[in-house]
């Protein structure tokens, strides 16, 4: 059996001048590589960026993670729903 696991993309947003105000998102696209995840990401934080230049002055940085693997899957729906007959 081949485990797929595929990377989440997720961007955090802030502004120098606010510290305590953070956008954190996850896009809507899962990723079949980190490779390909980073590419995405860095384009996206960068445009973001450079569109919050003229107007809100915030930063964003993006990182990539991959989902749990199945086996915590698997715990999680024994230990909800394992008991239920």
């Amino acid at each position: 059996m081949v485990e797929f696991i595929p990377f989440m993309l997720f961007i955090l947003g802030w502004h120098p001048d606010r510290p305590g105000e953070i956008d954190l998102q996850r896009t809507e696209i899962l990723f079949a590589s980190e490779k390909e995840c980073a590419e995405t990401g860095s384009a996206m934080a960068e445009r973001m960026t450079e569109v919050a230049a003229s107007q809100s002055g915030a930063r964003y940085q993006f990182q990539c993670m991959a989902i749990p693997a199945r086996e915590e899957f698997d715990t999680l729906y024994e230990r909800e729903f394992g008991n239920e007959q």
